[in-house]
């Protein structure tokens, strides 16, 4: 059996104390059902102050390492897709999961894909956290993203992906959640919802880079557009492949505006024009989880 160092939780007044948290992997027990998926160790302690927030990283086939998530984050990657999750929506619990702070790290035996390191975190703050959700599915009003053209044939600023990535990343905002192992997986165990190139809000537009339509549909349900087209975007494309996307679009600077300049083409027009995509009306799914109890993490 793996040995484990446990943390001292110290709780004085409004100051919390963690000390490194290290979980090993209990013995498999003889139940008619597998175990959950966990890591073989694990740690959990505050972030360090000036840590990057809300990025989960893979340093190696077999590690997670995020350096600063509030547990509602940690909700949204552990629970989510593996993309921007814009179809989710998390809520509830008390006040301090919106604003502590955690750096996690796991590791396992051997190659593992992003699924299964999602997987093994969901277990790790249902452990940890004694973290309970509520899940549901209500069905609500979006924007479907449909092939505009009966042909099928897309915009003149759609590529098929060439399969490698710029040499020099381009300033992002809003990047998009992104294969992080160059030799890792093979393409099909990558999820289409992950990236393979730098994607994100750029000066002028968008770039969308070794990305599904799954991506495209959540990029477009991010702020800046969103603000425009007033829902999320969902793929209904039917499109499987990868692709390299630029749409040249003055999105305003600051917070979002209600509408673009006077005399500019709106939002919809322009991804018909140069993505050869229609955003139509539609009804779809809508993630939600409801925190309905956690913990501070305690010694294990």
């Amino acid at each position: 059996m793996t040995s484990s160092t446990r943390a001292r939780l110290t709780l004085a007044g409004a100051a919390i104390t963690f000390g490194t948290v290290v979980a090993a992997r209990a013995p498999a027990r003889q139940t008619s059902s597998p175990p959950p998926p966990a890591f073989e160790a694990a740690t959990i302690k505050l972030a360090a102050a000036g840590a990057v927030p809300n990025r989960m990283t893979s340093p190696s086939p077999n590690r997670l390492s995020i350096a600063s998530m509030t547990l509602t984050s940690l909700v949204y990657t552990a629970y989510g897709n593996g993309g921007f999750n814009t179809s989710m929506r998390v809520t509830g619990g008390p006040d301090w999961v919106n604003r502590t702070s955690f750096a996690v790290e796991g590791v396992d035996v051997g190659t593992v894909t992003p699924l299964q390191l999602r997987l093994m975190l969901r277990t790790l703050l249902e452990d940890r956290f004694a973290l309970k959700l509520r899940h549901e599915a209500p069905v609500g009003g979006i924007l479907t993203l449909t092939v505009d053209r009966p042909d099928g044939t897309l915009g003149p600023k759609v590529k098929p992906w060439s399969g490698t990535c710029p040499a020099v990343m381009p300033a992002l905002v809003f990047p998009a959640p992104r294969r992080q192992i160059v030799n890792g997986p093979p393409l099909e165990t990558v999820e289409a919802n992950v990236a393979y190139c730098p994607t994100g809000y750029r000066q002028g537009g968008i770039t969308a880079d070794g990305v599904t339509m799954a991506t495209v549909a959540e990029l477009l349900s991010l702020p800046p557009a969103r603000a425009l087209l007033g829902t999320i975007t969902q793929d209904r494309t039917g499109l499987t492949g990868r692709y390299a996307m630029e749409l040249d679009y003055l999105f305003a600077a600051g917070p979002p505006a209600a509408a673009p300049e006077f005399g500019a083409p709106s939002l919809a027009t322009v991804v018909r024009e140069q993505w050869g995509l229609r955003l139509v009306p539609g009804k779809g799914p809508l993630e939600a989880f409801v925190i309905e109890s956690a913990q501070l993490p305690t010694p294990n």
